[in-house]
């Protein structure tokens, strides 16, 4: 995801969003999950939990916030353009989002399956969203419409498609249909 957000057009970058914000994801759940000794986990709903995931539990809304908070402002058009003209912002944007995505990935396993079918849905929904104003207003971010959506159709058939169908798989295996 470095490499998108450093080498590639500004359309293409303004898409790679997600990069730094699932690597910073994995390795918060990396981090707590390798970090955490065989003995220290007890298993909840059929499904083994760390003792910290059960510790931190009542802090995952405000992990969350936060969260939100370091990704969100970053997607605005009126910054995502300034940041594309001030690499030193451009960084702090890369950075954040990498932040943002450690503190969702460090508190995720805290959740309950529907806590976590539900913080998904919303991120997949705010994805999408994000997409169509992307195509929307395509003129905030001075791009222009055409270059736009055949960036967008790619995205939504490589990864869109796949993940919508990796998610109702887990869904399905967990609620046993599968």
């Amino acid at each position: 995801s470095a490499v998108a957000y450093i080498l590639l057009d500004p359309i293409d970058r303004l898409l790679s969003y997600q990069g730094p914000i699932i690597s910073g994801g994995l390795l918060g759940w990396y981090v707590l999950m390798s970090n955490t000794p065989q003995d220290k986990f007890v298993e909840v709903d059929k499904e083994k939990v760390s003792i910290v995931s059960l510790l931190l539990r009542k802090r995952v809304p405000l992990f969350i916030t936060i969260a939100l908070a370091l990704i969100i402002p970053w997607l605005l058009p009126q910054i995502y353009i300034i940041s594309t003209k001030l690499e030193w912002l451009f960084a702090c944007s890369f950075i954040s989002e990498f932040v943002g995505g450690f503190l969702v990935g460090y508190s995720i396993n805290s959740l309950t399956f529907t806590e976590k079918i539900i913080l998904y849905s919303l991120g997949f929904a705010g994805d999408t969203l994000f997409l169509l104003i992307l195509y929307v207003a395509s003129n905030l971010f001075a791009i222009p419409p055409q270059n736009i959506l055949n960036s967008i159709i790619l995205l939504v058939y490589a990864i869109k498609f796949p993940e919508g169908a990796a998610f109702a798989i887990y869904i399905f295996k967990k609620v046993n249909v599968i």
